[in-house]
């Protein structure tokens, strides 16, 4: 299987890239530099040090999960480019994309995509979105599970990539396990490991012809950048201090069930 990554520069993103080149042929990454600065929604100081404490353990807990990704590990005459915010919809970079002859494009982390790499591989892109779709959709939708005190939420959807805000068909789900010790990015980073392994089956089942993707369901909850606040932040370690994790695996049997989730196929 040939497949490019398009996906971003964090450690999260270098995980995923090193998780798929060690099990078939990536011949491309392309990493976008992200563009999202949360320290323009502070209202004061006091919203800034929230903020920036959040984004600082977040990284710190990258660096301890994913030690071993400090850079992309690629096979010699595979491409790798580096490109500004929404460089990879740039027609000279789908241009070389194409030129790599993937039978896949793999999708983490980027801005949103637009008509020439859509258009060129149209039918063949599949993302990870880091969040249950359709119950959250859009931005930071790992994160407002946990500000609404739902950690049941909390995962990622494999899916066809489409012009819509994360409706394309979903080909399957992949969730945390969660312990009782686990704080938010203990969460986070729980989830992107499962999404990595959920994105090889849902690559390897499509190149096969096997995929039964499933129409996503209307409905469910969806955030925009500007719905982030500090406030928010203070929300989410709140419900971690006064118990929503053993709330929540008191409880976990019924909450999960009542989730509608399309099950990964096995990894070939």
């Amino acid at each position: 299987m040939r497949a490019i990554l398009l996906t971003s520069t964090f450690r999260r993103h270098v995980h995923v890239a090193n998780t798929v080149a060690a099990a078939c042929d990536l011949v491309g990454v392309w990493q976008e530099e992200k563009t999202f600065r949360p320290e323009r929604y502070a209202r004061d100081e006091a919203d800034h040090a929230v903020i920036q404490r959040h984004f600082a353990e977040r990284d710190d807990f990258e660096a301890r999960y994913f030690s071993s990704d400090s850079a992309v590990r690629l096979t010699a005459g595979a491409v790798h480019r580096t490109v500004g915010g929404g460089g990879c919809s740039d027609p000279a970079e789908v241009a070389l994309m194409t030129a790599a002859r993937p039978d896949v494009v793999l999708v983490f982390g980027t801005g949103i995509l637009h008509a020439p790499v859509l258009s060129a591989f149209e039918g063949r892109i599949i993302n990870i979105h880091l969040g249950l779709s359709p119950y959250y959709r859009g931005a930071g939708t790992n994160f407002w599970p946990l500000v609404n005190r739902q950690p049941e939420y909390v995962g990622a959807t494999i899916h066809y990539l489409d012009a819509g805000i994360d409706t394309g068909p979903i080909i399957a789900h992949a969730r945390p396990a969660i312990d009782r010790a686990d704080g938010p990015h203990d969460i986070g980073n729980k989830t992107i490991v499962a999404a990595a392994q959920a994105l090889l089956r849902a690559s390897s089942a499509h190149v096969a012809g096997t995929v039964r993707a499933v129409p996503q369901l209307t409905g469910g909850r969806l955030y925009q950048r500007k719905d982030f606040s500090a406030d928010a932040v203070r929300i989410l370690y709140r419900n971690f201090e006064t118990g929503m994790i053993e709330e929540y695996l008191a409880t976990r049997a019924a909450r999960d069930a009542a989730l509608r989730l399309v099950e990964p196929e096995p990894l070939a």
